[in-house]
């Protein structure tokens, strides 16, 4: 919209001067009216110029500031007065009240008509809207023309910082520059400037929705994303002149969210396809898989190298209570998958990120060795907090040399994650530890294990009668001492022939040889989950 100072600017109402020295020009003005009575306060619109010949005051000037602190209440865009007719000359006191509230007083030479020049005024203000919703019209084609191309986003932002002649930034959504337009493409201390701006003062909601364009900086959002949007930061806002409007800027915004968005959707598609072909290779049956070394420019598209080092690292968004929004959590999903792709990559671009079926999980490759990765992990979940209000976790497998190994680190990483997230923690980095026999024989559904404890041992399986305790616990002693007589006798302080005697039994009750191999394994197994498994 057209200002004070737009208007005074052109030729054809350069006679119009203004009264007092803290007049605020800045002041839009969207219509223009007449009046000679003092209670139109109730009768003329918000943002009108007001055009007089203050008939009203020529005997009561004072009466003109209660006027005038009326119409700063509306509010109006200034007062303008042809003093030549009834008041050739304001009171110093009018003026000094009008520059407390700093509203414009203006004053309209004598031989100017009011009529005419309502007239002039209200056609320049509405030309001036008609030439600024072409220019609006024109930046969208342009916009629309570079999105039609498939022109990168980078591009688009240098264009528009071209159009608009200022410089611009586009920040994602981890605060981080995407493209750059203007002097920012060479000046990195301008961006630097620029982005202390944004990270001190922008977001931390001073200005967050101030849009004033005489200010160095504006930010706008660019709402690509719903729950995480860009952001458009132009420099040097005050430059910003006709036939500039906040329409055109809209319409640059909402043709850059498409390009943005319709990027993104992109970008997911392939990552979809590198993430099912990780997934069918960490879940392949298949004894023979393909071999990286006969096929280098296939596993090269997945950014899957030949290394004699690989590790798996699972990443999952933690659990929280009461979040059921769709949309957030695939906006989430999107920008945690590309948020944790570009972390890893500037540690090491050999480092592979991957979707996994739970919306919430990613598996992370390493394929060469990082000394410090356990904290850079560590660093990360710090950082995840600033930009989603979420926390993350860390699953890791153990390292593997060889590319047919990795669905083992895979498993491990997994299992470690699933095992902490089942007891509802949040927040831990752990490293697989393997399990013991105990940590194995409690996978087992206990169905299955008391039938195969009582099979084995038989009526030793749980003994109620001293005699048949004894025999369980010689039996125990046997086996675990690679069936040696000798040894037994010694540990349990009894004769050879008691040994003897004692087993002898157990192999009659058990009806089976305790010595073969197969039934002493079996024999120790069942007698440890006896003692140590509750069922």
């Amino acid at each position: 919209m057209a200002t004070l100072a737009d208007i005074l600017k052109v030729e054809q109402f350069s006679g119009l001067s203004v009264l007092n020295d803290e007049a605020d020009l800045n002041r839009v003005v969207e219509s223009v009216d007449i009046t000679e009575t003092p209670d139109v306060m109730n009768y003329t619109t918000a943002n009108a110029l007001l055009l007089t010949t203050g008939m009203s005051f020529q005997n009561n000037q004072r009466a003109l500031i209660d006027f005038i602190r009326e119409l700063h209440h509306v509010p109006i865009a200034g007062l303008a007065i042809k003093l030549s007719r009834f008041l050739q000359k304001l009171d110093q006191e009018v003026i000094d009240f009008a520059n407390e509230l700093n509203f414009p007083l203006i004053e309209i030479p004598s031989h100017w008509k009011l009529g005419p020049l309502t007239h002039h005024i209200s056609s320049f203000i509405l030309d001036e809207e008609t030439e600024k919703l072409y220019y609006a019209l024109d930046i969208q084609q342009k916009m629309n023309r570079m999105l039609i191309n498939e022109y990168p986003v980078s591009t688009m932002i240098h264009q528009m910082s071209k159009i608009l002649k200022v410089p611009v930034l586009l920040i994602n959504p981890f605060h981080l520059v995407e493209s750059k337009g203007g002097h920012f493409e060479n000046d990195q201390r301008a961006t630097q400037q620029a982005l202390k701006f944004f990270h001190h003062t922008y977001l931390k909601q001073e200005l967050k929705n101030d849009h004033d364009f005489q200010r160095e900086y504006v930010v706008l959002e660019v709402p690509a994303f719903k729950y995480f949007p860009y952001y458009l930061l132009i420099s040097k806002a005050y430059t910003l002149s006709y036939p500039f409007s906040h329409l055109a800027l809209e319409q640059a915004i909402n043709t850059l969210s498409f390009a943005i968005y319709k990027n993104s959707k992109i970008r997911a598609t392939e990552q979809h396809e590198s993430s099912q072909f990780f997934t069918s290779l960490m879940y392949s049956k298949d004894p023979e898989p393909i071999d990286m070394r006969m096929n280098p420019e296939f596993f090269s598209r997945y950014n899957l190298k030949h290394s004699n080092y690989y590790q798996v690292i699972i990443c999952g968004v933690d659990k929280e209570e009461g979040i059921e929004n769709s949309i957030y959590l695939s906006e989430r999903h999107q920008l945690t998958f590309d948020w944790l792709y570009s972390m890893m990559t500037e540690l090491d671009n050999d480092i592979s990120v991957f979707g996994l079926n739970d919306q919430n999980k990613f598996a992370i490759l390493l394929q060469k060795r990082h000394t410090y990765y356990l904290d850079y992990c560590r660093f990360l979940q710090k950082e995840y907090q600033k930009h989603f209000d979420s926390t993350i976790s860390f699953g890791i497998g153990h390292e593997v040399t060889d590319f047919k190994q990795i669905p083992m680190s895979f498993v491990e990483a997994n299992d470690i994650y699933d095992t902490y997230v089942e007891k509802e923690e949040k927040e831990f980095l752990n490293t697989y530890k393997s399990k013991n026999v105990e940590e194995l024989l409690q996978l087992v559904p206990t169905d299955k294990l008391r039938p195969f404890v009582t099979y084995t041992l038989g009526p030793l399986a749980y003994p109620d009668n001293p005699k048949d305790q004894e025999l369980k616990k010689t039996l125990k002693t046997f086996v675990e001492h690679q069936c040696d007589i000798t040894q037994t006798a010694n540990i349990l302080f009894i004769h050879r022939n008691t040994v003897k005697y004692r087993i002898k039994k157990c192999e009659e009750l058990l009806n089976m040889d305790v010595t073969h191999p197969k039934n002493s394994l079996d024999i120790r197994i069942a007698i440890y989950t006896s003692e140590h498994i509750a069922m």
